[in-house]
């Protein structure tokens, strides 16, 4: 009898053990993964200047989508704090994750406003360079030459999804810096890519146009 109790007693026992389903149904046994984002990334649009010219909130979700697959250095890297209090983002460097990715967004979004007015089928014929500057970003089809995950062509150049991948490939080079460029710079000191952000009437353009949205899209930088 005595030996019946025990094995019973035993297997109650291994049935509470922490590793069974019991355990770890109880509180706090099952603890969060410090790694685990808290909440998600949104994706939202966000609304220009002119007459209401849009940048779709799946344009967003395409930055979203290319940060993670490119696991982009904009969200490991810090940016220069000169360049974050001009734009009311001094917290950029101690955001989680997926808050970064938001930040990206509508800094992106800000550029394509002022290259193509959020419209993706903007082509412009650079006389200098004889080439065609094309969609969201005026990306040009050599661009596949020189960076990563650009795989852009004739054929899908004006493609978002396709014209985004490659802008966020050549804003974490310009972010990277090099023995040449300071690293960090949202405005470089000197041209890398886009001259939005280097040109003084054009920087100044997107500078305003991130901080009259960022309270709205960005809570969080302040």
């Amino acid at each position: 009898m005595r030996i019946l109790i025990l094995l019973l007693s035993l297997a109650l026992f291994t049935s509470c053990s922490k590793d069974s389903p019991l355990s770890n149904s109880l509180p706090g046994s099952n603890d969060k993964d410090p790694g685990v984002e808290p909440i998600s990334a949104l994706a939202f649009k966000v609304v220009g200047d002119y007459s209401g010219n849009t940048w779709r909130s799946e344009w967003t979700q395409f930055i979203f989508n290319s940060l993670d697959e490119q696991s982009s250095g904009l969200l490991e890297n810090e940016i220069n704090l000169a360049d974050l209090s001009v734009i009311n983002c001094l917290k950029f460097n101690s955001l989680s994750r997926n808050e970064k990715k938001m930040f990206w967004a509508l800094f992106m979004s800000s550029i394509s406003h002022f290259e193509s007015s959020f419209n993706p089928n903007e082509r412009y014929w650079e006389r200098s360079m004889r080439k065609y500057s094309e969609g969201l970003f005026q990306l040009s089809t050599s661009d596949s030459n020189y960076y990563s995950y650009c795989n852009v062509d004739s054929s899908n150049i004006l493609d978002p999804e396709e014209n985004i991948s490659c802008a966020v490939s050549i804003l974490d080079i310009q972010i990277e810096g090099s023995s040449r460029r300071e690293p960090g710079r949202l405005f470089p000191t000197s041209y890398f890519y886009w001259s939005v952000l280097t040109r003084d009437t054009t920087r100044v353009k997107v500078q305003k146009f991130f901080k009259e949205r960022v309270s709205e899209h960005l809570p969080f930088c302040s």
